[in-house]
């Protein structure tokens, strides 16, 4: 044991007299288009409120610091059974950001929308319907502590759908997600936990509020999200994915130069806390 120690000791020396720049040769890929299409429905609201844009972007190498934009894009959705075409325009050049002043055609969950949008000679398609949600029906504050006593423990109940099978997204807030079936609570009120730790940067403090959003999904966008917050953690996830965790977005023109990110339509419900003094 006295050996070993010594020649930690020795090398931890030799190493920290070392001060040579390592240079690291990354891959870098071919630039593909980064969508996010996320809109969301909250029935039970007075009067019914829908929120959501088109973000457009460009995949970067791994030590890029900025993301590129894509401006100057066609972005348009249509209501498939009646033909209704919603125009999104950009919200200030180089933005990226598409937008529409009125969202509440989407309040329609019968309906299938058709998104297409255009970027010089390519263009994207794809579809989406809505999917329902499940209320959140209490949320409160635990006293549970696994890493240190900064983690913030929130309890949130929602009362699910019964019969029918449920996927859900819930969002935390700070880029912080959490995917959930319904296999083993299905139409039954289902409690469950959270933790905000110090690993998330998320430095809440009494009085601060929290607002948590269940988003309904179908089971193909819970399995993408599910890859996804395998390779990014919580955060980060619509910026630039690390890896092809192709979404439902295709290039209609070219195949093969298919882009990232995902069209979806959810129903949500949403609920305010106010952090507790322990």
């Amino acid at each position: 044991m006295k050996k070993i120690l010594y020649v930690i000791i020795i090398f931890g020396l030799i190493t920290s007299s070392c001060e040579d720049v390592v240079e690291l040769d990354t891959p870098t890929g071919e630039s593909r288009l980064n969508i996010d299409a996320h809109f969301r429905v909250f029935t039970d609201e007075q009067p019914i409120r829908a929120t959501g844009q088109v973000v457009l972007t460009e995949t970067v190498n791994f030590f890029d610091e900025t993301i590129p934009t894509v401006s100057g894009a066609t972005v348009i959705i249509t209501e498939r059974d009646t033909n209704n075409e919603y125009i999104f325009t950009e919200i200030q050049p180089e933005s990226g950001i598409y937008e529409i002043n009125n969202l509440l055609f989407l309040n329609n969950f019968d309906a299938i929308f058709d998104l297409r949008i255009e970027v010089g000679d390519e263009i994207y398609i794809s579809s989406a319907k809505p999917i329902t949600s499940a209320p959140i029906i209490d949320i409160q504050q635990g006293d549970l502590e696994i890493f240190g006593e900064e983690d913030l423990e929130i309890i949130v109940t929602i009362s699910d759908t019964p019969i029918v099978e449920n996927y859900y997204l819930l969002d935390y807030g700070f880029a912080l997600y959490l995917t959930l079936e319904d296999e083993f609570f299905n139409g039954n009120d289902f409690e469950f936990s959270f933790l905000y730790t110090e690993d998330d940067e998320v430095n809440l403090q009494t009085g601060d509020t929290i607002t948590v959003i269940n988003d309904g999904i179908d089971e193909q966008f819970f399995t993408y999200m599910e890859l996804l917050l395998e390779q990014t953690g919580s955060g980060g996830l619509f910026s630039s994915p690390p890896a092809t965790v192709r979404g439902n977005i295709v290039n209609s023109q070219n195949p093969e130069k298919y882009p990232f990110g995902y069209f979806r339509i959810s129903e949500a419900f949403s609920i305010d806390y106010m952090v507790q003094d322990d």
